[in-house]
């Protein structure tokens, strides 16, 4: 009786009892003897419950009530059934989860939202490429294309912004410096601006939505393919052969973009006032020879390494922390994009503030 209760009480059981509410009569005898030929144990009932004469008679409301009587049955049923040695059926208390959640730690199902943890993976990725290239472990075939991909790649675009940069703020400082009669101090005051603030901020949005979206969805795209565990399998680190020489590439090409940029956006501001305004380049270029002092280039070039660093490290983390598919992977790029440039404005407050303290006495003297 324990073996009859136990098989009744079986998913397959109810699974065909499920089935059989839809079929014929005739299918239902055939269903109901290749069911009793599986279970050995049942053979002694020869007499098949009447379920063609049931089946042909229940209404539409009828058997909804039997699938839901019948779900219910399944649902409540507090016991495991396990095969003993001697091929009967015994039951086993199935374990309370309620009670099981209830003894767990506080904080044990508790998920860290995807912004803390991709900082954290962040400033996890930052330590690795530094200690990767305190160390010597550079990927160099892999950091050269990076390298020819982020600097030449970069520099068209870099160059067309930067000249109507220096146009745009040229119109500004010369026709005010020129009401006010300081026109022999427009060119030191656009070579601090261009110098300190408007090169490496400018090249560096630039890069952040042309390489840093372009690192993000490609390394996106690795993760969801899961081509980044593959490199792993292989004895791969992704932080050497992906990682690294994506920061290194980003670090050295933009201190140069910087200075190329600063000097087509000079040269364009000089063309301007000269041409427009009738304000000598000599004028300009004299101005600008004695208000930038060798600490400027140098403090713009270290602007740009961090930018660089700051760009690569959030692109290549949002997007190895990229989840959900395609889907994912357009969020990871425009994520990656938009914290790379708040990051860049709050890291250019904090090098401005500690490296440009004199400016006013480089003011001074661009106007004597």
């Amino acid at each position: 009786m324990n073996s009859l209760s136990a098989s009744l009480l079986s998913p397959t059981y109810h699974g065909l009892l499920h089935s059989n509410i839809s079929r014929s009569p005739r299918q239902l005898i055939s269903a109901r003897a290749a069911w009793l030929s599986k279970h050995s144990s049942l053979k002694h009932l020869t007499t098949p419950p009447n379920w063609a004469h049931r089946s042909s008679k229940l209404r539409a409301g009828e058997r909804k009530k039997l699938v839901g009587v019948t779900n219910a049955s399944i649902s409540t049923t507090s016991t495991s059934l396990g095969e003993q040695e001697d091929g009967s059926v015994s039951s086993q208390p199935v374990m309370d989860f309620q009670q099981q959640a209830k003894n767990s730690p506080l904080l044990a199902g508790w998920k860290p939202p995807r912004y803390v943890w991709r900082s954290v993976a962040c400033l996890l990725i930052a330590g690795q490429v530094i200690m990767r290239v305190i160390k010597g472990k550079i990927h160099v075939r892999n950091s050269i294309q990076q390298l020819s991909s982020v600097g030449p790649g970069s520099l068209g675009v870099s160059l067309l912004t930067a000249s109507f940069v220096g146009m745009v703020f040229t119109i500004q400082f010369v026709r005010e410096f020129a009401r006010l009669g300081l026109t022999r101090s427009v060119g030191g005051v656009l070579a601090l601006a261009l110098a300190r603030e408007l090169s490496p901020v400018v090249t560096a949005i630039i890069l952040a939505g042309r390489v840093g979206s372009a690192f993000a969805a490609e390394l996106g795209t690795m993760q969801v393919s899961e081509q980044t565990d593959t490199l792993r399998v292989l004895r791969t680190d992704p932080i050497d052969y992906l990682i690294t020489p994506r920061v290194l590439a980003c670090c050295i090409s933009l201190p140069i973009l910087t200075i190329i940029c600063f000097s087509v956006g000079m040269a364009a501001s000089v063309l301007l006032a000269d041409s427009v305004y009738h304000v000598s380049s000599n004028i300009i270029l004299e101005s600008a020879a004695r208000a930038l002092q060798p600490w400027d280039l140098i403090s713009t070039s270290i602007k740009s390494v961090v930018f660089g660093g700051i760009i690569s490290i959030v692109s290549c983390a949002w997007g190895v922390t990229t989840a959900g598919g395609a889907k994912g992977v357009g969020e990871s790029t425009t994520s990656a994009v938009v914290i790379s440039l708040v990051c860049i404005f709050i890291a250019d407050f904090i090098l401005s503030w500690c490296f440009f303290q004199g400016a006013g006495d480089a003011l001074k003297a661009a106007m004597g």
